[in-house]
């Protein structure tokens, strides 16, 4: 026969339910706040990549006299000219440098990455740069010198997926399939020639689109950087 120490130490049902349901109302305001800390991270690890990866293109360029470094050339990618800068030392290391973001949407395809595909997640501005066909004149600047201004150039963002969907573009566009990609719900991360970073909408990159072609306007400053 229990005693009545026994019973006063015991939970009821109703206790048991309602300290259920405080757990469950903590949890709900929890489990939000922990997914938005999570996206918080990533996107800080992606901007402190695009700045690594900036730097190390903008150390390439000084070593050969101003000369920006073209997004592709016959089978060499601009990466290929950063590796030491960042000590990169066999392809998948690129891992480490890629936007969290796109990596969880290559891998949303059921693809996995393709280590020859020699490259990141970021493509690098393909308006700028001497064009390795000498009968193509360059749609943009070429050396350092010609930039306008290097805090409104784009150089570097975050990459659209490429074909086979197993690695990243190299380069980006204004238009095509290159575009720049947001990962970051729905903000794109971008890195200019000044070296910093920011997170931008599609209505920004609109914006900058529209006036690609007009020599000193905004959007060819961002593309053309002049």
């Amino acid at each position: 026969m229990p005693t009545q120490r026994s019973l006063q130490a015991a939970f009821t049902l109703i206790e048991l339910l309602v300290v259920i349901a405080i757990i469950a109302v903590l949890a709900a305001f929890a489990v939000p706040a922990v997914g938005k800390a999570l996206r918080s991270g990533d996107r800080a690890k992606c901007m402190s990549n695009m700045r690594q990866l900036s730097s190390a293109y903008l150390l390439a360029v000084g070593d050969q006299n101003g000369v920006l470094i073209r997004s592709s050339g016959g089978n060499a990618t601009w990466y290929g000219s950063i590796d030491k800068y960042i000590g990169i030392k066999e392809t998948r290391d690129y891992l480490r440098v890629s936007c969290p973001g796109a990596l969880a949407a290559l891998k949303a395809t059921g693809n996995q990455y393709r280590e020859s595909a020699s490259r990141a997640s970021y493509g690098l501005n393909s308006y700028i740069g001497p064009n390795p066909d000498p009968l193509i004149p360059p749609s943009g600047a070429t050396r350092m010198a010609q930039l306008t201004k290097a805090s409104a150039t784009l150089l570097l963002g975050d990459s659209s997926l490429s074909n086979n969907n197993d690695a990243f573009n190299m380069g980006l566009g204004a238009t095509g399939n290159n575009l720049i990609t947001p990962y970051h719900n729905d903000k794109c991360a971008i890195a200019f020639f000044d070296g910093h970073t920011e997170l931008v909408d599609d209505a920004f990159l609109t914006s900058m689109k529209k006036t690609r072609l007009t020599d000193g306007a905004a959007g060819s400053i961002f593309w053309r950087g002049y």
